[in-house]
């Protein structure tokens, strides 16, 4: 371009040498009195400021000279008069720092001799280039300054005026809080003590959110209370006019305390400025659910009465149907009750009845709703997967209630949710009053396909056995694989046995353990390690029981599967990864986080990689889904499998070689 012809000739002339000198023109601006004393009263880094703005200035200036950018739109401008803004700087001495800049060009431009007689024009382009940008952020900052005074003036006005609300609502017992864009910005002294903070800013320090102080909120706006939206809710509650309950933890009293709450607004506030007041209800709700405890619940046993019972019900079928689960009716009878009362006296009669209520309520989980039905019979509503995993929940009850003295009977059976309650507690009776008419009755069910076991029917017989022998053969399953020897008794009372085992069976076992005893007369009997004694390799057990489908009737070995074993199972429409359980010649148990759409019945494909002879061996086959059940994290499923001779060989060489490994751990465990 010709000289002439630029956007400041003279000064492209010269740029050069300002460009070279640029941190020295930096450093004498930031040295020029005027400036220098501007940084020393508002705390400014003289050296901070030439680094980060006045050299990256001078070199925008360059850039505009030889026209490499647009004049007047420099970006440094716009943060340096943000950082000004944040030192509440006035616009003079603002003034004072953008002409001190000019002063060191043009001092400069003179003492280096680069302006002759040219001075005119030179300094016609500094002012069109230079002085004119400055004189636009000056009047940018002198809006912004007035602006920031002008909300300053106001923030105070209304810090005065929050100060002498604050000081009113002190006065007033009452807690009450303002509430503004969702945010508490005043809060009174009794509001404060309640919740156990000092000020709003150690209220803001303890609680996630604004309301989160609040539990259990109930009100009669169309808007349902969330912490992510507490300005729609409170607007709505403001509009109904109507009350709102709450429960707050008086962290003075160490108590929860219930609140009935009630929303109003300062006149003429924008956004709008919530009064929240709050006065306790806690003694009037406590008479309230005093009274209602006893109309709901037994006063011997303090379970749920008769009526309140259906209501329960009523919603658990409600949720089962919403939620696609079972439900089951419990029904446990004392059938020589009024015998009891006759005999012995109500008090003995009383006595019984609490005690089967203790047994249920330490046996029963948060899922499970008890009743005292009648005079001798509780009812229970379970929710299940597994009809029997709630059978043996029964059986173990049982065996529970059968240590005391005086019998009892359980019958369970199946909810169709459409039916009412009345219908099925007439076949849970129905179940009750055959099995309380024979004497060898314990758990009585309708569910079909159940493994059926139950507690001995002659504890005591059983127990004088045990006192004629010396040892007992016993069985204990470790990863799958039988220990069986004969043990020494070295205990024996009515409830357990203590009986000492060998070091590899006594590295295979632990507490709550299965252990089961093979005895002359009674079969097998299956019983758990109530405790273990490391010192001398004795376990007590106790729960004895009858098994009738005892894993020592299994036909073929089965073995727990190595950690991290994985199998893939493929349908036409789903592939889904799980983790091998166990195996034996046939079936293989794996579990799924997911069960898909997989079936009972269901014909899949699956593939394991099983380590085989120190080599990863892919066995794929056909399966049939035979069981599937709901465990912890997942599912559990057991497949058939459709194997042609080469599989065949490769589940008998794993199975061979784990069974191989457990023993070699045991050895060397022991």
């Amino acid at each position: 371009m010709p000289k002439s012809q630029a956007l400041a000739p003279h000064l492209l002339s010269i740029i050069d040498s300002l460009e070279k000198n640029r941190e020295d023109i930096g450093s004498e601006w930031i040295e020029i009195p005027t400036v220098k004393n501007v940084f020393k009263d508002y705390k400014i880094g003289a050296v901070k400021f030439r680094d980060g703005y006045g050299i990256p200035i001078i070199e925008y200036f360059i850039a505009v000279v030889r026209e490499e950018k647009e004049a007047g739109n420099c970006p440094i401008m716009s943060k340096l008069v943000n950082f000004l803004l944040e030192k509440n700087i006035t616009p003079k001495d603002v003034f004072d720092i953008c002409m001190g800049l000019r002063r060191t060009l043009v001092a400069y431009l003179f003492r280096e001799k680069l302006i002759e007689d040219n001075a005119s024009e030179v300094m016609d382009e500094i002012a069109v280039l230079f002085d004119a940008n400055l004189s636009g952020v000056l009047a940018i900052f002198t809006t912004y300054y007035e602006k920031k005074q002008q909300a300053e003036q106001r923030a105070k006005v209304q810090q005065k005026k929050f100060s002498q609300i604050l000081k009113i609502i002190n006065f007033i017992n009452t807690k009450i809080i303002i509430v503004q864009s969702g945010h508490i910005i005043l809060a009174n002294q009794p509001f404060l003590e309640a919740i156990g903070a000092s000020d709003i800013k150690e209220f803001n320090k303890n609680f996630s959110s604004t309301f989160s102080f609040m539990k259990n909120v109930q009100s009669s706006s169309s808007v349902e209370f969330d912490l992510e939206n507490a300005d729609e809710w409170l607007k709505s509650v403001y509009e109904s006019g109507k009350p709102f309950t709450a429960e707050i933890f008086n962290n003075k009293m160490a108590d929860v305390i219930t609140y009935s709450g009630q929303v109003t607004t300062l006149p003429d506030s924008e956004p709008a400025k919530y009064i929240v007041s709050f006065n306790s209800i806690s003694s009037y709700v406590a008479d309230e659910a005093s009274l209602r405890d006893k109309l709901e619940h037994d006063s011997l046993t303090g379970l749920y009465n008769y009526v309140k019972f259906v209501h329960l019900l009523g919603e658990a079928q409600r949720k089962a149907l919403v939620d696609k689960t079972k439900l089951a009716l419990v029904m446990v009878d004392i059938p020589y009750l009024k015998e009891i009362n006759h005999k012995r006296g109500i008090k003995a009669g009383d006595k019984t009845i609490v005690d089967v209520a203790n047994d249920i309520q330490l046996k029963a989980d948060n899922n499970m709703i008890i009743a005292r039905l009648e005079g001798s019979r509780f009812g229970i509503i379970m929710p299940y997967e597994s009809e029997q995993e709630s059978y043996n929940w029964c059986s173990a009850l049982h065996i529970e209630l059968s240590k005391k003295p005086d019998r009892k009977t359980i019958a369970i059976t199946a909810f169709d949710l459409g039916e009412t309650l009345s219908s099925v507690q007439l076949r849970a009776s129905n179940l009750i009053d055959e099995l309380n008419s024979t004497q060898n009755g314990t758990v009585g069910t309708d569910f079909e396909d159940i493994k059926l076991y139950e507690a001995l029917p002659d504890q005591e017989r059983f127990s004088d056995r045990l006192k004629n022998l010396k040892k007992i053969k016993t069985t204990i399953y470790y990863k799958g694989l039988a220990i069986t020897a004969e043990n020494k008794i070295i205990f024996l009372n009515k409830d357990s046995v203590t009986i000492q085992l060998s070091n590899k069976e006594f590295c295979a076992t632990g507490q709550n353990k299965t252990v089961y005893l093979t005895f002359p007369l009674f079969g097998i009997v299956k019983t758990s390690v109530y405790s273990v004694n490391n010192k001398n390799n004795t376990v007590t057990l106790h729960r004895f029981r009858m098994n009738k489908h005892t894993p020592l009737k299994r036909e073929m070995f089965r073995v727990d599967a190595e950690e991290d074993v994985n199998i893939r199972v493929i349908t036409d429409q789903y592939e889904e990864e799980g983790t091998v359980i166990d195996i034996n010649e046939q079936y293989i148990a794996f579990s799924l986080k997911r069960k898909k759409s997989f079936d009972e019945g269901n014909f899949v494909s699956i593939e394991v990689m099983l380590p085989v002879n120190e080599i990863t061996t892919t066995f794929a086959t056909e399966a049939t889904i035979k069981k599937i059940e709901k465990i912890k994290n997942g599912f559990k499923v057991v497949v058939l499998c459709h194997l042609d001779a080469i599989n065949k060989g490769i589940l008998k060489q794993y199975i061979a070689k784990r069974q191989m490994e457990i023993i070699h751990e045991l050895k060397r465990d022991s």
